[in-house]
């Protein structure tokens, strides 16, 4: 059988479990991997011609086919060829416009030449929901479980999806829970992190600060709390010209968010709604005013620090325990 897979970073998830599905129905099939960034489309297509010396069946893969130029006669060639006894995986990777954060098209005329020689699978990660819909499936868990687990292993797609074979092969048959999988599951540093602005927002700034004596994160911890106050901001503006009417009910923010996301856009695309949605309870702890007062102290720290006036350290830890 013959893949075409194209898509966001997310191919990579759709990627490995298309391989491990076609390594469980032939256990022994002999992998090759080629890189069309690395120059081996020649090396590929001499797999695909050439039969194994062994008889046995082959998964060739080829990466990072954009790199081709004029990918629609590559897959013209492909249509020529006679293929037996091996599974072809090709992944396409659809890339991000720097600037309106568009995601590139796949070219009309390639799509043309796939007939049906190839399985075609599109993927897109809009909202982040591909991702954690796909840890929901995986783990059989509910989305607000699959949200904190993203928090807690992080974005990484490769770490996330080794972490969740981890847990599968750990429970076995067994029902999710963090309590289960807490000592065997690698923690990002943002989600350590994350937990110590939950604190420093609740009132709570002993850990932070014991982290931070320790760890010496003063600028990771800066950067995570300017985007969070910025965050709050966002939402308490909404929260108070009526935009957002409830801040426990998911369902009614959910129609809120899809109206007002390109507010909660980011480098990496938008935000999970139900990622924000968590973050409501504390917009009822601070108004507009004093979330731009902490967040323009922020930048002024931020700013003093980069230009040599003043301590990281000292200014940071001041300002957590007067928030």
């Amino acid at each position: 059988m013959n893949y075409l897979i194209v898509g966001d970073s997310t191919s990579e998830l759709i990627y490995g479990d298309l391989v491990d599905e076609i390594k469980k129905e032939t256990p022994n099939i002999l992998q090759k991997n080629f890189d069309a960034g690395q120059k081996e489309i020649d090396l590929f297509f001499q797999s695909i011609s050439i039969n194994s010396m062994f008889g046995g069946k082959e998964l060739i893969v080829l990466k990072r086919a954009e790199k081709i130029d004029k990918i629609w006669n590559f897959l013209k060639v492909m249509n020529n060829f006679n293929i037996m006894n091996k599974d072809i995986i090709i992944i396409y990777n659809l890339t991000h416009n720097s600037f309106s954060n568009k995601l590139s098209v796949f070219p009309a005329k390639a799509k043309k030449e796939i007939g049906g020689n190839f399985k075609l699978i599109e993927v897109e990660d809009k909202d982040g929901k591909t991702t954690v819909n796909y840890i929901m499936k995986t783990l059989v868990i509910d989305q607000k479980t699959a949200v904190k687990f993203k928090e807690m292993v992080g974005d990484d797609l490769h770490t996330l999806s080794q972490e969740m074979k981890k847990v599968r092969s750990f429970l076995g048959e067994e029902v999710f829970t963090f309590e289960k999988v807490a000592k065997i599951l690698s923690i990002s540093k943002e989600y350590n992190t994350f937990d110590l602005v939950k604190e420093i927002l609740g009132g709570k700034k002993n850990n932070s600060l014991e982290y931070l004596e320790k760890s010496k994160e003063h600028v990771f911890l800066l950067t995570i709390l300017m985007n969070e106050f910025l965050t709050l901001l966002k939402l308490r503006i909404l929260f108070e010209e009526g935009t957002i009417k409830s801040t426990r009910n998911y369902n009614t923010f959910k129609v809120v968010f899809d109206k007002n996301k390109e507010l909660f856009r980011t480098k990496k695309g938008f935000s999970h709604p139900y990622g924000v949605f968590l973050k409501l309870p504390l917009i009822e702890k601070f108004d507009s005013i004093i979330l731009q007062q902490h967040l323009e102290t922020c930048l002024e720290i931020d700013s003093k620090f980069k230009s040599g006036q003043g301590e990281l350290d000292i200014m940071l830890e001041t300002f957590i325990l007067k928030i």
